[in-house]
């Protein structure tokens, strides 16, 4: 009798192991539509060149603040009896100033452009998410 029970065990194993259930604990997430995946592109490549704008800004800024660093050496070794050299430092000085007005208009407009960027970000994601899609 025992001798006949072990085939069917052996036989009765794979259908046991065929039985068992798993789950996944993976998130159904429903497709995207097309204009939001779109849109969504364009808002990375706008923040993309957002990220240039800041790079170019910080090389900017570091170059000035070199630029300042030699004017406010050059003003220490002013002879400010020489005419002429005083005059040439402040058409430097001038120079610099100006530099550091453009610079700071266009932090500003980066600014702004990273304010709308957020905004716009922020609408996307709540028209996106109160789209339906369904198949039919």
């Amino acid at each position: 009798m025992k001798s006949r029970l072990l085939p069917l065990a052996i036989a009765l194993i794979p259908a046991a192991a065929l039985a068992q259930t798993t789950y996944s604990r993976a998130d159904i997430v429903p497709p995207r539509l097309n204009v939001c995946s779109q849109q969504q592109g364009q808002l990375f490549d706008r923040k993309a060149a957002l990220e240039m704008d800041q790079r170019d800004i910080d090389r900017e800024r570091d170059a000035i603040e070199r630029e300042a660093s030699g004017l406010a050496l050059e003003q220490r070794n002013l002879n400010s009896a020489d005419t002429a050299a005083v005059a040439a430092y402040n058409t430097r000085s001038a120079a610099h100033n100006e530099r550091v007005a453009a610079h700071n208009r266009y932090v500003n407009a980066t600014n702004r452009a990273a304010a709308l960027l957020n905004g716009d970000s922020a609408e996307f994601m709540r028209y996106c998410d109160t789209l339906r899609y369904s198949r039919r």
